[in-house]
């Protein structure tokens, strides 16, 4: 999988934009997790593999609102302007989590296959956006 890269980010983004200090996860993997009123949102990074996981739940239901996982090919950064402070991961394709191959996984990272940005909020609620 030479295609693949590692995750171009900064920790102190990550702080500021989810506000959550990461505890470390199995195979070299960050794990954020962010709750709001009944809302958890969880973001996990695997710097290695340029994947990140995001999971959105109700705490008072157990139920799963959003769980995916994004090949990041740009730069995770911390923005705070008109629009407001959000995290955003610049140039993201969704992959499978279950029956990714070698190949689906280079064609996620190829510079041909188009991405759009994700954005991730805290403030004044969670929320999850691809523009």
């Amino acid at each position: 999988m030479s295609s693949l890269r590692q995750l171009q980010w900064d920790e102190l983004d990550l702080l500021q934009g989810l506000e959550a200090t990461p505890t470390p996860g199995e195979n070299g993997s960050y794990r954020y997790r962010v709750q709001q009123q009944d809302l958890q949102l969880r973001v996990s990074l695997w710097p290695e593999h340029g994947m990140v996981d995001v999971t959105l739940f109700s705490t008072a239901s157990r139920a799963i609102l959003l769980d995916l996982t994004v090949a990041v090919r740009g730069r995770i950064r911390y923005n705070n302007d008109k629009r407001g402070e959000y995290l955003e991961f610049a140039d993201c394709l969704l992959v499978s989590r279950l029956l990714a191959s070698d190949e689906q996984l280079e064609a996620a990272f190829s510079p041909n296959t188009p991405g759009r940005p994700m954005v991730l909020t805290v403030k004044p609620t969670l929320s999850v956006l691809f523009e």
